[in-house]
């Protein structure tokens, strides 16, 4: 059974082009990309839900930055953030505008096999079908890798936003001195 999966998988890779290996690698970097910083994001979220969590990371974050724990709270909370968030919104760009690529390769991958094609009308019905077939693997590929991408890509956003919150919350209980 998995035999035929990943010899059906290769047939459909290789019918859909050249075009399948930017599509493949972009899917890699996408979904390594996207889980990393969704599951970066969902960890201190988890620690920023626990007063206790937040409270040893706090301070380790203090210790490892060797700032006093009687310091500014505002300055030390903007350091945390900087040192939690560095190059966030960047990466998180980055996923949004690749995942948007995607269908796009997929749309250049249908306009070169309906292309084929064209070229192959009035030589053999075969070739006009292998035309059509690159063009429908290619669009339904560049779709599978683009939506499952803008998915993670959002999830990752909004764990960030949170996450953002979360330390807003947490700052200022400690400016109210209501401890962590």
């Amino acid at each position: 059974m998995t035999t035929d999966f990943i010899d059906t998988f290769a047939r459909t890779f290789e019918a859909g082009g050249m075009l399948m290996y930017p599509l493949a690698a972009l899917a890699f970097y996408l979904y390594f990309s996207g889980f990393n910083i969704l599951f970066s994001m969902r960890r201190w979220n988890f620690i920023c839900g626990s007063t206790t969590r937040f409270a040893e990371a706090y301070s380790d974050f203090l210790r490892s930055n060797s700032i006093g724990e009687d310091g500014d709270i505002k300055k030390n909370f903007s350091l945390l953030r900087l040192k939690l968030l560095s190059g966030m919104a960047a990466r998180l760009s980055t996923l949004k505008i690749l995942s948007s690529v995607a269908p796009l390769l997929g749309l250049l991958g249908t306009v070169c096999g309906m292309c084929l094609s064209i070229a192959s009308t009035g030589t053999s019905p075969a070739g006009i079908a292998d035309g059509i077939s690159a063009a429908l693997i290619t669009t339904q590929a560049g779709l599978v890798v683009a939506i499952p991408a803008w998915i993670i890509t959002m999830c990752a956003s909004a764990q960030t936003q949170t996450l953002l919150i979360s330390l807003a919350r947490r700052e200022a209980e400690l400016i109210r001195g209501n401890g962590i």
